[in-house]
């Protein structure tokens, strides 16, 4: 089945601001309101012409197929470039495919694998610290965890003069990120709003941090398989050429950013589910009691984990934390047999996508079970997508897979999460990242693993 002839749809909107209002006050609902109404839905955001699509097909035209013809959001861009420099989030064309490239080793899966015991002892530590009937926010503790692996296993860094710098930052960049997406006309970097100078000084603060830790890493090489070796000492297989001081700091400081925010909001998804579904919860439980028998979780039990990881990868269905998509078309081009201009925005929401009726039973149930026997293999490609596709598909996709598993195996085995109250309802709220409206407060239940 091609994407020729798909039915386009004009949405009108406000005479000056188009469909803005509507992007700006409930996005989620927005996007699942677009891919209801036609596999194309063209709309205005301010002067912006935009294309939402929502067919799998269309999907894979825009990542995939139309990839080369397509680049990067300015406005996406504008937004993150402040903090993230050049690096893969925001670069384009030929500097991307070289940082792409040169990467793309130290992100390997059997690279990864090595950190797998590393990620098991983060999360037993943090459980460690937990006590029995505590009240805490999830989220808050997920994230925590996760910095602290990815500061360790990726970077190096020193995680207690790091952590409050990143958690900082990317809060900020979150709330400044998501006044940004819903104005008229944005702004320049250099003007010296309030917005631009806190971005300005926590993004400087981070760069010194990083470019440190980079000279010290040149003074001092380490035989260590951590990503800032990989980068200090390797070389464009094309050229021979080496990255810069600054071109290492962009790539560290978005992949740092991108790796830990991410995977905390899937597991805050997971234990939240858990602690709405006790059957699901019992299930998960009694794998690792088999499976594991009390002692921590290994690498070579991720097979045997089956169901651990269908919950993982079902609360990326449901919270997509990278919960959109967009391109600009840089070229003419056609998608679905429509013409798409030059200076056109393509749109995609995961998020609407994995909810939409046509494509999914029941699509806003959380059901492990669609995961069982690796049925998404047999999926029509992109109607699964959480970490996007084709060639900018996330380069940490692997790393989370791994990491988001083994983590729920590894607390899983100690404790289990009770909501606050009876009717405790979750409410998202979609920023750079898809996460939920003032936490996730649950209580800490502590449990004996069965030998």
């Amino acid at each position: 089945m091609n994407a020729q002839g798909r039915q386009l749809v004009h949405r009108r909107g406000h005479w000056l601001l188009g469909s803005l209002p509507a992007f700006r006050g409930d996005r989620l609902r927005f996007f699942e309101d677009n891919a209801r109404l036609a596999p194309i839905v063209h709309f205005r955001l301010g002067p912006k012409r935009v294309y939402f699509l929502s067919e799998p097909e269309l999907v894979q035209d825009m990542l995939v197929t139309q990839h080369q013809h397509l680049a990067r959001d300015p406005t996406a861009r504008r937004i993150l470039a402040p903090t993230m420099g050049n690096g893969l989030l925001t670069s384009d064309g030929d500097y991307w495919k070289r940082q792409r490239r040169m990467i793309a080793p130290a992100m390997h899966l059997r690279r990864v694998q090595r950190f797998a015991d590393l990620m098991v002892r983060h999360a037993a530590d943090a459980a460690g610290r937990w006590h029995d009937g505590q009240q805490a926010d999830v989220e808050r503790e997920m994230d925590r965890l996760t910095l602290a692996i990815v500061t360790d296993a990726l970077f190096r860094l020193d995680s207690a003069g790091h952590a409050d710098v990143v958690a900082e930052t990317i809060t900020a960049l979150q709330q400044i990120g998501n006044r940004q997406l819903a104005q008229l006309v944005l702004l320049p970097a250099w003007v010296p709003t309030a917005d631009n100078l806190k971005q300005r000084r926590l993004s400087r603060r981070l760069r010194r941090i990083v470019l440190s830790a980079i000279k010290a890493r040149r003074a001092a090489p380490s035989e260590g398989d951590d990503l800032l070796t990989a980068l200090v000492q390797g070389r464009d297989t094309e050229t021979g050429e080496q990255m810069t001081d600054e071109q290492i700091c962009d790539e560290v400081i978005t992949l740092h950013l991108a790796g830990y925010d991410t995977t905390a909001l899937s597991l805050t998804y997971c234990w939240y589910q858990m602690a709405l579904h006790p059957e699901i919860e019992a299930r998960f439980h009694a794998e690792l009691d088999r499976v594991l028998a009390g002692r921590p979780p290994r690498l070579a039990d991720m097979e045997q984990l089956d169901y651990t990881q269908r919950i993982f990868k079902e609360a990326l269905r449901l919270y997509p934390p990278a919960y959109f998509a967009v391109r600009l078309v840089a070229r003419d081009i056609e998608i679905g047999g429509h013409p798409i201009p030059a200076g056109s925005i393509l749109m995609t929401s995961s998020y609407a996508m994995h909810r939409k009726p046509e494509l999914w039973d029941e699509p806003d149930r959380f059901d492990p079970e669609r995961f069982a026997d690796n049925a998404e293999q047999a999926w029509p490609r992109f109607k699964y997508f959480p970490f996007g596709g084709g060639p900018r598909i996330c380069i940490g996709n692997q790393f989370a897979l791994l990491e988001g598993p083994l983590i729920l195996a590894t607390i899983g085995q100690r404790y289990r999460f009770e909501l606050l109250q009876p009717r405790q309802r979750l409410e998202l709220e979609p920023q750079i990242t898809l996460g939920p409206k003032g936490g996730m407060p649950l209580r800490f239940r502590r449990r004996e693993p069965v030998a």
